[in-house]
């Protein structure tokens, strides 16, 4: 009887196999996800209320009669009077105790910030806490990660600094979100700045941020929009938890797959967690290793080879503009 050979793993091999056995973490259905999922759904309806509140609120401000005249003088004399916006200022009918850095208490209204932005901060405070790129990833998950890209980025980075690597995560992510570098007010395009328009206001005012201007409102009024936030949270939250103990789970298996030489082993680990796992899940496809293939490389070098000025044939020539 012929013995059957045990396939030998390597690196790349332990690499792919990891692959599958998240690709199937990333899949299962379970209270942690449910609860995202969940979150995700109720916060929908949140930001739906929120914005009928914000929208009644700011055109009680702004009349769209005055505004609608504004964008026709605006227009006639090349003015900036009348602008779109999806962040506002908003202060409540209530007063709440304050104490100043003397130790002065006086009442002032209640405010906040409240953010439409997909990237907008959650923090209710104009000035506390960064632009949220955690609702962004978090609600755009699949989305993301349909495209090969990492979601989970800030779950994976965790307390470690800054390195090139999470940074080139974060700006794929960005890219395909529409969330350009730098850009908070204005420069979007793509999934965000559709997102962004859906839920932008006409206001009246000069300056292109909310900057000072406040918007008076209703208790009850703010505490709807208020809300929104809060919703908001909750789905970065129960992201993280999920994403969190999947990174926990993804790490003991990486873990065990270095200690497992031949391919049996990992694939009794995965049929032990009902995880689907062929030997060709972890081969390198042919089309990867071709381009090792000696004549593809020699082919390539000759290619890379500086050509001579002025080629006659033009057949070796190509122009090539800077992007």
């Amino acid at each position: 009887m012929t013995k059957t050979k045990r396939i030998t793993l390597n690196a790349q091999k332990r690499k792919l196999a990891l692959k599958v056995f998240e690709n199937d973490l990333q899949n299962e259905d379970n209270i942690l996800k449910d609860e995202y999922l969940k979150a995700k759904k109720q916060c929908d309806v949140h930001i739906e209320n929120a914005f009928k509140i914000a929208k009644q609120v700011v055109e009680r401000k702004y009349p769209p009669e005055t505004v609608k005249t504004l964008k026709e003088i605006q227009t006639k004399y090349n003015l900036k009077v009348c602008r779109p916006d999806s962040c506002f200022n908003f202060q409540s009918d209530q007063t709440e105790e304050k104490t100043d850095w003397n130790g002065t208490v006086s009442h002032v209204p209640k405010q906040k910030h409240i953010d439409f932005n997909l990237n907008g901060r959650l923090s209710g405070d104009q000035y506390g806490g960064q632009v949220s790129l955690d609702f962004a990833y978090a609600y755009y998950h699949n989305h993301l990660r349909n495209l090969g890209l990492t979601p989970n980025v800030f779950i994976l980075k965790g307390d470690k600094d800054d390195n090139p690597h999470h940074s080139k995560m974060i700006d794929d992510n960005n890219e395909k979100l529409g969330i350009h570098s730098g850009s908070y007010n204005s420069c979007y395009s793509g999934i965000a700045e559709k997102w962004n328009k859906k839920y932008s206001l006409s206001v009246i005012s000069q300056h292109s941020h909310c900057s000072s201007r406040y918007i008076e409102c209703t208790q009850d009024e703010l505490d709807i929009m208020n809300d929104m936030l809060i919703a908001k949270q909750k789905v970065v939250q129960t992201y993280e938890e999920w994403q969190s103990n999947i990174l926990e789970r993804k790490n003991l298996i990486e873990q065990t797959l270095k200690s497992y030489k031949y391919f049996d082993e990992l694939k009794k680990l995965a049929d032990n967690q009902n995880v689907e796992i062929q030997e060709t899940d972890i081969e390198i496809h042919s089309s990867e290793l071709s381009i090792y293939n000696p004549d593809t490389v020699s082919a390539m070098l000759d290619n890379l080879k500086p050509k001579a000025k002025g080629n006659k044939g033009g057949k070796d020539c190509k122009n090539y503009s800077i992007k």
